[in-house]
């Protein structure tokens, strides 16, 4: 399922995440580090854009200390150092929000992630709700409890079943617009040739109208009458012809 906001950045992202997450910093994984800040920055709060190789590196050197209220995790397609990603934003923010990256799964890769923080005693807030951001998105929040965490793990499972048909229906869905598209052009093919045929007939009708007109015109009877002369020389040429040539092809049947 493609992601509205954290596929393509849009320009309102800094806008609706702040207005889920009213207090506190920032902290961003993954995603294009400067269209981040510049949007964070228009909207005047205060965050830190960390690449995948940057969350290892602070996490060796004891930085995860450093607290935020909130942490953005644009998680990729495949598994790509999830373990340490996920220890690292679990001890150094409150609330961790899911997005999926470009190109990821959220049916397949969520309930991965989800029950990888699990170990850090983070679930899913349902009570969150990230649709503005994308379908995909969830919010976790630290949370004890054996009970709790069952039930996260099967509301996921539950989740990434939905999930997956409704990508299945939407794919289907678009091979069926495809499909539409194509008879609409065929379509519009076959109306444009009947317009072209109805053209013609008109065409066709005007031009036998004007032969009656014509025929039944006072120019075609005068015309009849001053060619009457030359026709009678006409079929008398057209009679002697025929008998002055019959002698001869008979002449030369007989040799």
């Amino acid at each position: 399922m493609s992601a509205r906001y954290s596929n393509s950045f849009d320009s309102d992202f800094a806008r609706v995440i702040s207005r889920k997450f009213e207090h506190g910093r920032f902290l961003i994984v993954g995603g294009d580090a400067g269209k981040l800040e510049s949007q964070f920055a228009e909207a005047k709060r205060e965050a830190e854009v960390w690449s995948y190789d940057d969350v290892a590196s602070k996490l060796r050197r004891g930085e995860r200390t450093r607290r935020f209220e909130t942490a953005l995790w644009f998680y990729s397609s495949e598994k790509n150092q999830d373990d340490i990603i996920a220890e690292a934003l679990a001890s150094c923010a409150d609330a961790v929000v899911l997005l999926p990256g470009p190109g990821a799964d959220a049916g397949r890769r969520r309930p991965q992630l989800v029950q990888c923080f699990d170990r850090f005693g983070f679930v899913p807030d349902y009570e969150c709700g990230l649709i503005e951001l994308d379908p995909g998105a969830v919010c976790l929040r630290g949370q004890r409890g054996e009970a709790a965490v069952e039930h996260a793990l099967a509301i996921e499972k539950a989740l990434a079943r939905i999930t997956n048909q409704l990508s299945a229906l939407q794919r289907r869905l678009q091979i069926r617009e495809a499909e539409l598209k194509e008879a609409h052009r065929h379509v519009a093919g076959l109306e444009e040739k009947l317009l072209k045929l109805k053209e013609y007939r008109r065409e066709l009708k005007l031009l036998k109208k004007e032969r009656r007109l014509l025929r039944s015109s006072a120019e075609r009877r005068v015309g009849q009458v001053l060619l009457a002369p030359y026709r009678v020389p006409e079929k008398l040429a057209k009679t002697v012809w025929k008998k002055v040539r019959k002698p001869k092809s008979a002449t030369a049947s007989e040799y």
